[in-house]
């Protein structure tokens, strides 16, 4: 069975296309992506092979630069129908993002079966045209379901293998060890994605300051690369007990969630996705600047579960966070309630679920 990938953008899109290559591992597996989105890097990092097609996204709030995108695309249409008569391709599967619908069009020109894969609780708009050309519709939330119609399938979010029985308790004291931590410490690890995000990084290194004298805890903040050095310098070297380790990329996250017993984080699917995998406890603050408020609906289904608490990023302030996360931490009962909530959602199995869908297509 060969299989082409396709989609990118950002490492949202790029990383489940890996796990999903992963679960296929004894097929002949290719991506399409562009030159300049992350799976540019991921992928070859991967060792696994890129086709290039040149296409990037629709900016709806400069709707005249829709013309001059509409014409590129055409053209990777046509490309993208020669990659897949290149590779012989016998299935195509389309991640979602602006990468993916090129390669969609030009596999329902060829009669490649189509598969499409929403990380999101909500279709996005590549998915959105896509669904039409699809045999199946892999979704990681359930409430999904009600935009898929039939061609829906309940899968979940692919995660990294390394993430799908991660004993955290086990790896604990090396991850630890790695960080310059003590185990023995109630460690918040905080983190934005692979961007960083700056509410979160502005309301986190505050704590430096209103707990530099809890020597109980311990603080992992992972700012991403263009944050890290302001950062760096807000929190300093807190002068009383607190352990603060402040962190640009942490390229191995299954050591950072090792070492958590509560994470500050965005909503992002690829996040919700690992943290329920590995069980971690969270306090989610959603990005408010999606047109769908889609971290908010992925926040509210991990609170209601009881996996989260959800603070809007307009209510996020250092003293409330400091306040939040103080409660949570000091309490062993909630925390445990928390992990055990949050792995009822949780996913290990999707990559290959989702794979099953893409062997039963090509079939």
């Amino acid at each position: 069975m060969r299989v082409v990938i396709a989609g990118g953008g950002t490492a949202g899109h790029v990383n489940p296309a890996l796990a999903l290559a992963g679960a296929l591992s004894a097929e002949t597996v290719s991506f399409m992506g562009t030159a300049r989105g992350a799976e540019s890097r991921l992928v070859p990092g991967a060792g696994l092979e890129l086709d290039r097609i040149e296409v990037r996204g629709f900016d709806r709030s400069r709707p005249l630069t829709l013309l001059a995108v509409g014409v590129q695309a055409t053209r990777a249409v046509g490309r993208a129908r020669r990659i897949l008569r290149q590779r012989g391709a016998e299935v195509l599967v389309g991640m979602g993002g602006y990468v993916s619908l090129p390669a969609v069009l030009a596999a329902s020109t060829l009669r490649v079966p189509v598969v499409l894969h929403e990380q999101n609780v909500v279709l996005g708009l590549a998915n959105r045209v896509s669904k039409r050309f699809a045999r199946r519709i892999g979704v990681s939330f359930e409430e999904t379901l009600a935009e898929t119609g039939r061609k829906g399938v309940w899968v979940g979010n692919p995660v990294a293998a390394g993430f799908v029985g991660l004993d955290r308790d086990a790896r604990r004291v090396p991850a630890c060890e790695r960080f310059a931590l003590q185990s023995g410490r109630r460690t918040l690890l905080v983190f934005g994605g692979s961007q960083g995000a700056r509410s979160v990084n502005e309301a986190a290194a505050g704590l430096a300051d209103i707990w530099k004298d809890r020597s109980d805890l311990q603080v992992l903040h992972i700012t991403g690369r263009e944050a890290h050095e302001a950062v760096r310098d807000r929190v300093g070297e807190p002068a009383g007990g607190l352990i603060y380790r402040v962190e640009p990329y942490v390229e191995e996250m299954t050591d950072a969630y090792a070492v958590a017993d509560l994470a500050l984080c965005r909503g992002g699917a690829t996040t919700v996705a690992e943290i329920t995998v590995v069980g971690l406890p969270a306090i989610v603050v959603p990005y408010p600047y999606h047109r769908d408020r889609q971290q908010e609906r992925h926040g509210r289904i991990l609170e209601s579960a009881g996996a989260a608490r959800m603070l809007l990023d307009a209510e996020l302030t250092t003293e409330r966070l400091a306040a939040e996360a103080a409660e949570l931490l000091a309490d062993t009962g909630r925390l445990a309630a928390m992990a055990q909530a949050s792995s009822s959602l949780g996913r290990p199995d999707a990559a290959r679920a989702l794979a099953a869908i893409v062997a039963e297509a090509a079939a």
